[in-house]
């Protein structure tokens, strides 16, 4: 029975002569300057937005560089670890996420160990996320 059904439906379909159609798209040529443009600076771009931990933010340098070594002794497996001076203060990121939802759960795990960490927002270098693995 679906056998017989199924040699009719192909009878039809030949002899109606179905031919598969071309569809063609004419652009409006500001439209495809606007996409080529696009392409070109997503190419060129070096940072996007993600997210770091920024463990201290202290004015004296040796409280910095001691919470360095500790952060790097607790988590030897997060290799980028940066400071910045903005006068008079130093601050200490760790990390790279693109996510907050990740830099959160990071967050919870250096908290135990430097209790004034917080999640802050930057322009980072696609290379420097990091993926969690246990």
């Amino acid at each position: 029975m679906y056998l017989r059904v199924s040699i009719i439906i192909i009878i039809i379909f030949f002899f109606t002569g179905l031919k598969a159609q071309s569809i063609y798209v004419n652009e409006e040529p500001a439209i495809k300057k606007l996409y080529s443009n696009f392409i070109r600076w997503n190419k060129e771009k070096e940072f996007v937005n993600g997210w770091r931990i920024q463990i201290i933010n202290t004015d004296d340098r040796r409280k910095m560089e001691k919470a360095i070594s500790r952060f790097r002794y607790h988590f030897p497996y997060i290799n980028n670890v940066s400071w910045e001076q903005v006068s008079p203060y130093y601050r200490v990121k760790v990390g790279g996420f693109d996510s907050k939802l990740k830099a959160q759960a990071f967050l919870d795990e250096v908290k135990e160990f430097f209790p004034s960490a917080i999640t802050v927002w930057e322009k980072i270098d696609e290379s420097e996320f990091i993926e969690k693995t246990d």
